[in-house]
């Protein structure tokens, strides 16, 4: 392995080594990369070759998926789900990565479009970048575990946000219900209204009644295909 040197730029960005973003140098190359540039290019060439191995030298690459995680729980109890498009027809499925993952995704795709085995499918992912939220389309069967990845990504973050208008909403509420309190001991027996004040407290409707589970909240942000992390575009031809 070679190391690092002054001139030395990533090869993907041409940036140079920072304390937050240091190069690295993950296989035989002589040039150095950043891990998150890295990381990206290996997102983008998800399904292929050079999601694994380095394009120059063919050196094992590390996962990629780590350094595009970002921290937090929701991550471990996001439920992910795909807006699979066919025939113009659009429906919500949720999706599991790892072994079967795939496998269970076109059983259900295949019963819910009414798709027989007979018909090949062809797969086309549009997905969030976990770290700029831009566009990323990927291609192929062998993408799918990389798009469910970016939709467990786009689900965390919709819930993070949830979670932190539910806490807002709640402190407001807190907040004045104690002002009400407060102006209500300040008045004088004679200024007392004759009917109790009405409550300012506030409540959540929808899917946040109930128990909580991050399925509910993953569907209340993703009633449309535009609000829904991937679309998956399928073409079917005869074998």
């Amino acid at each position: 392995m070679a190391e690092p040197c002054s001139q030395d730029a990533c090869w993907v960005c041409l940036g140079e080594s920072t304390p937050d973003e240091p190069l690295t140098y993950p296989c035989h190359c002589p040039r150095p990369v950043h891990a998150p540039c890295l990381a990206r290019w290996q997102l983008h060439s998800a399904g292929s070759r050079e999601e694994t191995r380095c394009r120059f030298c063919d050196g094992e690459l590390p996962d990629w998926k780590p350094v595009l995680t970002p921290s937090g729980e929701e991550v471990a109890i996001a439920s992910p789900t795909m807006s699979v498009t066919f025939n113009g027809n659009v429906h919500h499925v949720t999706v599991r990565g790892g072994p079967g993952g795939y496998e269970a995704f076109i059983g259900d795709i295949r019963r819910i479009f009414g798709i027989t085995a007979e018909h090949d499918m062809q797969l086309a992912f549009d997905c969030a970048d976990p770290v700029s939220g831009h566009l990323v389309k990927l291609n192929g069967a062998g993408a799918y575990q990389a798009a469910v990845h970016c939709a467990t990504i786009s689900a965390a973050k919709r819930l993070r946000g949830w979670s932190r208008r539910r806490i807002a909403l709640s402190q407001a509420a807190a907040a004045a219900a104690a002002a009400a309190a407060n102006d209500q001991h300040a008045l004088s027996p004679v200024d007392s209204p004759s009917t109790p004040p009405r409550s300012m407290g506030g409540s959540l409707g929808g899917s946040d009644s109930g128990g909580g589970a991050a399925g509910g909240l993953t569907s209340v942000c993703s009633l449309s295909a535009t609000e829904a992390a991937f679309a998956a575009d399928l073409a079917s031809r005869q074998c």
